[in-house]
């Protein structure tokens, strides 16, 4: 499943999906760019969209009984 910063906002059918599929965050960055100067918002997306791409630590513990 592709996440809410993969879409491609250029396209009006990738940005329209991305509202279907993401309804409430969608508003809520559609309320961020009306409270954010065009600057401020796309600092604020950018690193939001490498907070969510940043792949997960991989536990390389073994799950051990302790006697």
């Amino acid at each position: 499943m592709k996440s809410f910063y993969d879409f491609d906002v250029d396209n009006p059918a990738e940005r329209q999906e991305r509202y279907v599929t993401y309804p409430a965050l969608s508003k809520f960055h559609m309320t961020l760019q009306d409270e954010l100067t065009d600057d401020e918002y796309q600092t604020y997306f950018e690193s939001e969209k490498q907070l969510v791409q940043q792949k997960p630590l991989v536990n390389n513990l073994q799950n051990q009984w302790i006697n």
